[in-house]
């Protein structure tokens, strides 16, 4: 975002913790970006691990996406959340990153390092099998599918947050998530 941007924004208005921030980062004071990081990475870890099974793949995607977000802070305008903005640097990234795995056909459903399942309590009393099986069937899904059960089942997005995160409307993520919701009841119902 341009600095006289964010210069537009009455003070007399709420400002967030994270606007501040990104005010002081535009003005030089860069380390404080590490404030950003610290806040956002917990969730942006959730997204891309949400999508991605390899441990080293999330952990140097969620590095690439906080460095293009660092990069591209200059170009935040401030009209939605800094999160919102950060969400939608990971799941693009996420996307590409697995459409570039899938055209090297180095894509895995199920390569074994992957925890589906933690820090979430919805999923917490599921037995490691049914963890194993529901993991399968996300896995499954296409990828505009298996990210909105993601952004909403994992990281606990509303829908009209996961459209601006993924700029569609709000119809859009709930066609997605009724059609993944079947193709998902499906699966785990007949084992497959």
């Amino acid at each position: 975002m341009n600095k006289t941007a964010l210069n537009t924004v009455k003070e007399s208005e709420p400002c967030s913790d994270d606007l501040q921030i990104v005010r002081q980062v535009l003005t030089g004071d860069t380390p404080l970006f590490g404030h950003l990081v610290d806040r956002h990475k917990k969730r942006v870890y959730g997204i891309v691990s949400g999508m991605i099974d390899s441990q080293d793949e999330v952990d140097d995607l969620v590095q690439d996406i906080f460095i293009a977000a660092f990069k591209a802070i200059g170009r935040f305008r401030g009209d939605s959340k800094f999160s919102t903005w950060l969400h939608a640097i990971a799941v693009n990234t996420t996307l590409r990153h697995i459409q570039k795995m899938k055209r090297r056909r180095v894509f895995s459903l199920d390569n074994g390092g992957y925890q589906f399942l933690t820090g979430r309590d919805a999923w917490a009393h599921e037995s490691a099998e049914r963890g194993r099986e529901i993991r399968i069937a996300v896995k499954s899904l296409p990828d505009k599918q298996r990210m909105v059960v993601v952004l909403h089942y994992f990281e606990g997005l509303s829908c009209p947050e996961i459209a601006e995160t993924l700029g569609c409307s709000v119809g859009t993520v709930w066609s997605r998530l009724h059609y993944a919701c079947k193709v998902l009841k499906v699966r785990l119902e007949s084992g497959a």
